[in-house]
């Protein structure tokens, strides 16, 4: 059981596909996979092609009701391997382990997708206005945290090990920690083809939420560039997704710098429409906010999505390629910086003249990022039985 808390909506577009990709590496190892998300206030448990359904009672908060509605189904559900996706814990999720315990599982694992969580959390409603609200929301976020503060130490010896994307860790509450990166199904990404247009450089960055990626660097580094090389290639920026509430501020930004005709903003696309975009590029945007999270070690979803298929990238503080010698991603500091774009362009033309670059750095992908051996590591680490066909 691959239990999420996950809402199914376009704004976690790329989690959903994450959560799809890792249910897919636990089926290549030879596990019948059941895993859940939600939308309105239907509970979805999905194995294989068969969707069971859950309306979410009332009363209470959210997802404590959803909790108590993924508690009933692993009471009448038996699993051997039960894996938790979590932002947080909660005396609901001790509820859950020990309901899973009961049932028959035999190796409990959580997984923490960015740790440590607690002073990010903390941190959400920074920005929110007004300020009457924000004092309400940053109530209620204390609540949480010290909920979980309380509820954490209650998990050892109910969950085998915990898996921690992000800053490293040996433990979390005594139980042992397997530090891992953010992964892809690499034989789902197509490759992209060579560019040639000598005098345009197109640069693609895919997200979510907009504070957390800092693509604020890239405009501000494209309006330098432009003002001291006004004869040089022409640089473009497709920001593909990002939330309504953030994109005032982006949009505005782009208006200031006098940068509307070299930014694209094609809202959120998926499928054919976001490959076309993919072969537009000459270069992905990876996190480039990690110092607003207090992060010195990333595992960015969308770094990896850019190396499986070929896309050389941009990056701050990728945990896996730190200590490795690639000629397929560019490394710019991890603080406030404007993106130095001439680097950039020099990166870009290096890029372009090395034929190979494309399938080594899939090769790369496939070795490092691919989920089936990741979560293989995970299950090994965690005492559990692994390519069970």
């Amino acid at each position: 059981m691959y239990l999420t808390f996950q809402e199914d909506a376009l704004l976690y577009v790329g989690v959903v596909r994450k959560i799809g990709w890792q249910a897919q590496a636990f089926r290549k190892l030879g596990y019948d996979v059941t895993y859940s998300l939600w939308k309105g206030l239907t509970y979805r448990f999905v194995t294989g092609e068969r969707v069971e359904t859950r309306t979410v009672p009332p009363g209470g908060g959210l997802m404590h009701r959803f909790s108590r509605v993924a508690q009933e189904y692993l009471a009448s559900h038996p699993f051997d391997v039960l894996y938790l996706r979590l932002d947080r814990v909660s005396p609901d999720v001790v509820a859950l382990c020990r309901t899973a315990r009961a049932n028959g599982a035999k190796t409990v694992v959580i997984e923490f997708p960015n740790y440590p969580y607690l002073m990010d959390y903390l941190h959400s409603v920074d920005g929110v206005r007004p300020f009457p609200h924000r004092a309400f929301l940053r109530a209620k976020v204390l609540a949480t945290a010290a909920a979980d503060r309380l509820a954490a130490p209650r998990l050892k010896g109910l969950v085998d090990a915990v898996a921690l994307i992000g800053n490293p860790a040996e433990s979390y509450f005594g139980i042992p920690a397997v530090n891992i990166s953010n992964g892809v199904d690499v034989d789902a990404m197509s490759q992209v083809p060579p560019k040639r247009n000598e005098d345009e450089i197109v640069l693609v960055g895919v997200a979510g939420t907009l504070w957390w990626q800092a693509y604020d660097r890239v405009l501000e580094g494209m309006h330098a560039y432009r003002q001291a090389h006004p004869e040089g290639p022409r640089l473009r920026f497709v920001m593909v997704g990002g939330d309504a509430k953030e994109m005032p501020d982006f949009l505005g930004q782009v208006r200031r710098l006098g940068l509307d005709d070299a930014v694209e903003c094609p809202g959120f696309k998926t499928g054919a429409e976001l490959d076309a975009i993919y072969a537009r590029a000459d270069l992905g945007v990876s996190k480039l906010g990690c110092y607003r999270r207090g992060l010195q070690s990333c595992s960015s979803l969308k770094a990896r999505e850019y190396c499986a298929k070929g896309l050389p990238f941009l990056y701050t503080c990728e945990d896996s390629i730190q200590d490795e010698n690639v000629d397929f991603a560019l490394r710019v500091p991890n603080d406030p910086s404007p993106v130095d774009m001439e680097a950039v362009v020099r990166f870009v033309q290096s890029c372009r003249q090395n034929g190979g670059l494309a399938a080594r750095e899939r090769e790369f992908a496939r070795e490092h990022y691919d989920w089936k051996n990741i979560m293989k590591r995970v299950l090994v680490f965690a005492g559990a039985a692994v390519d069970k066909n």
